[in-house]
Formats: C-alpha cells, sequence, structure tokens
C-alpha cells in the first residue's frame, strides 16, 4: 500500500465518525426532547387532576347560607334563562380558616392558597412538593358572566388554578347559582 492510499483511508474514517458523531447527537436530542415533553404532559396531567378535583369539592358548597334567610329574594325563569331578585346588598367575602372541610359556603374560598395541595381536611398530598392550588371567586351577572360585580347577583365565578415551579400548569372555571341547590331533582 502506497502512502497514497493510506491517506485516503484516514479521511473516509473521520468523515465516518464525524456523520456518526452527528447521528448520534441528534439521536440524543430528539430522545431528550421527547422526555421533556412527557414530563410535561405529565405535569399537565397532574394539573388538570388537582384543578378538578378541587373544583368539585367546591361546586357542592351552596353560593350562601340559605338557612338563615340572610340571603337576597332571588327568582330563577327557566324558561327565559333570566335570574331577577331585589335588594341591593354589597358582596361580603367570608374567606374560611382551617381545614377545607369546614368550608360550609363557596365564599368561604375566596382566595385560597394551598403550597403543597393539601386534601379537604389538612393532610398534605403526597408527590406534589413544588405544586401550588390557588381560589379565585367572583360574583358575577348573568348578563355578562366574565365581568365581575361589587353587588350580590347570587351567582359566582369560580377560577381554580394549579402551578407548579411558579408556572401555571391547569386552570378551570365554572359559574355557580345560588338558586343550583333548589333545582337539584
Amino acid at each position: 500500500m502506497n502512502a497514497r492510499t493510506r491517506g485516503f483511508a484516514m479521511i473516509e474514517v473521520v468523515m465516518a465518525t464525524a456523520v456518526i458523531a452527528g447521528l448520534t447527537v441528534g439521536a440524543l436530542t430528539l430522545v431528550a426532547s421527547t422526555a421533556a415533553h412527557k414530563a410535561n404532559a405529565a405535569n399537565v396531567a397532574r394539573g388538570q387532576m388537582l384543578c378538578r378535583t378541587l373544583a368539585e369539592e367546591i361546586a357542592t358548597r351552596p353560593v350562601a347560607d340559605w338557612s338563615g334567610g340572610t340571603g337576597l329574594d332571588i327568582k330563577v325563569d327557566l324558561s327565559t334563562l333570566k335570574i331577577t331578585g331585589s335588594g341591593n346588598k354589597p358582596v361580603t367575602p367570608s374567606p374560611g380558616t382551617g381545614n377545607r372541610s369546614n368550608f360550609a359556603i363557596i365564599d368561604n374560598y375566596w382566595n385560597y392558597s394551598e403550597t403543597p395541595p393539601k386534601d379537604e381536611d389538612g393532610n398534605i398530598l403526597s408527590g406534589y412538593s413544588g405544586w401550588t392550588r390557588t381560589v379565585k371567586i367572583s360574583p358575577v351577572t348573568l348578563a355578562a358572566p366574565g365581568t365581575g360585580s361589587a353587588n350580590e347577583t347570587g351567582l359566582r365565578c369560580v377560577t381554580v388554578t394549579t402551578s407548579y415551579a411558579g408556572k401555571t400548569v391547569a386552570s378551570v372555571t365554572f359559574i355557580r347559582s345560588s338558586e343550583w341547590e333548589h333545582v337539584q331533582p
């Protein structure tokens, strides 16, 4: 073998090594990207589950304590989807304290926040360190449910948000009526 042939073989080896290295870097980048997307999808699913469970808990509470007769006189006409009432009472939120199991009405969740998430009895949910759940509640009107109201309307817009490491992961919003308990079968 002469010197010219040996030099050509060395160039082939270097080029093959460079091609294999490029393919390896591309494959590893793809694997890392797939793993990040998988972790993100798992976090979104966990965040949605945390939102839904707290939202379902809140939805079981009445908008106001009607047993004391201190609410507004609200009439619901389902044929025209209209809520009317007497009184122009301002909203007075009554945030709850302690375990959520003591929260009797939706307004007890007013500006509620927990880090890490807990169950209704105040026990920390394992595996959720770094997670935060927050609740925003505002009275709204039926005509404009996206707009808050300073006066009592009998309607609440409830938004539950979960975040992980300071980044919002999921959010659930629903509207609840004070008349809901009266129309249940």
